[in-house]
């Protein structure tokens, strides 16, 4: 009988013991966790933070109710799981782990045929001098969740600075300030939130979501120092020289792999900190496979390992692992990074790679910005969603997608996925079909017009400029009717003529000029720069997204 003894009992753990059970169920199994349970849906952090799960348990049960602890693990499937116990030492040439229990302080020692880490991420230590507080924690571990919920009802946090523009600390900001209603503030030393993901005005449009519901967002500066004072509240010393004060500090700085067990051992390391796998999730030391926030894996728009710590992934990597232990032909390719969340009701989602990550990996890149309604205008649910395609000029393949919206949104950012998981290009995006019927969705997707505004750009020229990019002295053009322009003025220096006379007025602009046109959404506008264009205009373009895109990142 083999012995399978796998580090760490979260997502990829637990994906893999219960797999391999299935396919052998004759092999003995065994999870080592540091935590007091496993299993624990750490995304739901966030929502039993907010109060939106009511229970800590919750985020521990199956579809029907039952709590997935160490006796159901047990009875259902045959696994051996020991909890509180801490590995603190792999020897790769004897298959042996050690470990001690956390509670007994008792060392004991495991043979194993076949390892599997999956020992997850732990957060990135602030590089600034912080005091050490029950009130300055991070919102990593699910004991956080239940700290940070324990201060709110008690009403021991009042004004909160959170430290960190990325996932963890939107999702936290909207924890402490919807249900909460806690003074909150977002630190974030990049130009604009979640910087991983998104690009200046998709960060911008976020940050405004941000301030419309009374949280206050701080970009491109640093922390410098946190220091307490003795009335138990926290001076938060900028690098902008500014000075921000809280009664509770969330760092959220990011995570890295949780590697420190194997620091001197003969595990292949990557840049990032993971250990790096093959297809198959084989690390480089033989019967040894790691999965989950612990590896590096290929991203599959730069062919390079890059780091991945998404739940999404790592359950599916348990799969692979537990197929490959057992025996079967089962790979996983690599990822592009897809990724979502949900702030005030609003979603954001991004697949592949921003414009910064793309220029880092000196790809020559193009963008497009176009704003939509995620079904028909006339229709009473409709909701705009913007979105922003980032595409290789040479060879018009696909390389990101960031979209931001109250509608239909993932079902896009999906779509474009399995397309650039594929090597697609914009065509495809033109190509690419989708349900159709007025409840849900419009006649033609958010990616057809995306592809379509792609290759006219290469193909003649129509430039889609984002609002900080019109260049000085062009004439910007406002195909609006005169009610709109009444009601929502531009804020640029434009020239206001209405779609249905701006054809007769053609011979009125020099052709040697920049000509920008502009209207809310973005159709009339492009179609705008297309004529002038085709009558011999040399430099036309459009403001993408249109003024409702600029209205609501200025708003």
């Amino acid at each position: 009988m083999k012995k399978i003894v796998i580090i760490g009992g979260m997502a990829t753990g637990c994906k893999t013991a219960a797999r391999l059970k299935r396919l052998r169920p004759d092999y003995s199994v065994t999870i080592l966790e540091k935590l007091p349970f496993v299993s624990f849906s750490t995304c739901g952090m966030p929502f039993f933070a907010s109060g939106d799960i009511d229970s800590f348990n919750d985020l521990m049960k199956t579809p029907w109710g039952k709590q997935r602890d160490v006796e159901f693990f047990k009875a259902t499937k045959d696994i051996d799981i020991l909890t509180s116990v801490e590995v603190t030492n792999v020897d790769f040439v004897s298959k042996e782990v050690n470990f001690i229990n956390l509670l007994t302080s008792e060392s004991q020692t495991l043979k194993y045929d076949y390892l599997v880490i999956a020992t997850g991420a732990k957060p990135v230590e602030p590089k600034f001098p912080c005091p050490k507080s029950e009130k300055v924690l991070t919102f990593h571990s699910p004991l956080d969740a239940k700290k940070v919920r324990l201060m709110a009802q008690k009403g021991e946090i009042g004004k909160a600075v959170i430290i960190g523009g990325g996932y963890i600390g939107c999702e936290l900001a909207e924890a402490l300030v919807s249900l909460w209603g806690i003074e909150t503030t977002i630190i974030e030393k990049e130009s604009n939130l979640l910087p991983m993901s998104l690009d200046k005005e998709s960060g911008d449009l976020l940050a405004s979501i941000f301030r419309n519901n009374s949280v206050e967002v701080i970009t491109e500066t640093s922390v410098e120092r946190i220091s307490e004072t003795d009335g138990n509240k926290f001076i938060i010393a900028l690098e902008n020289e500014q000075l921000v004060i809280a009664d509770g500090v969330f760092l959220c700085t990011g995570v890295k792999p949780n590697l420190e067990l194997f620091n001197e051992s003969e595990l292949d390391i990557g840049k990032y900190g993971g250990i790096k796998v093959d297809k198959e999730l084989k690390t480089n030391i033989p019967e040894v496979w790691a999965g989950g926030d612990c590896i590096e894996i290929e991203n599959l728009i730069t062919h390079k390992y890059s780091y991945f710590p998404l739940g999404s992934l790592a359950n599916r990597q348990g799969r692979v692992i537990a197929d490959s232990i057992a025996g079967l032909n089962s790979i996983f390719t690599g990822s592009v990074g897809a990724v979502s969340i949900k702030v005030f009701d609003t979603i954001i989602a991004s697949s592949g790679l921003n414009l910064k990550q793309a220029k880092a990996n000196n790809i020559y890149t193009a963008k497009v910005v176009g704003a939509w309604y995620d079904r028909p205008d006339y229709h009473p649910d409709s909701k705009p969603i913007f979105g922003k395609l980032i595409y290789e000029k040479e060879s018009y393949k696909l390389l990101g997608i960031q979209m931001i919206g109250k509608g239909e949104v993932t079902r896009y950012v999906d779509a474009f996925t399995s397309l650039a998981l594929r090597n697609g290009d914009v065509f495809d995006l033109i190509n690419s079909e989708h349900c159709y019927t007025p409840p849900h969705s419009s006649p033609m997707s958010p990616l057809n017009y995306l592809g379509a505004m792609a290759l006219e750009q290469e193909k003649s020229g129509i430039i889609n400029y984002s609002f900080d990019e019109i260049p000085e002295g062009a004439i910007i053009i406002d195909l609006r009717e005169k009610e709109e322009t009444d009601a929502a003025p531009t804020g640029l220096v434009s020239i206001n003529i209405p779609f249905d006379e701006y054809r007769k007025r053609i011979d009125n602009f020099p052709k040697n000029k920049t000509i920008i046109f502009v209207c809310q959404k973005g159709p009339r506008s492009y179609e705008g720069a297309l004529f002038f264009k085709k009558a011999g205009f040399q430099k036309t373009g459009y403001l993408g997204g249109g003024l409702q895109l600029l209205s609501k990142i200025i708003d």
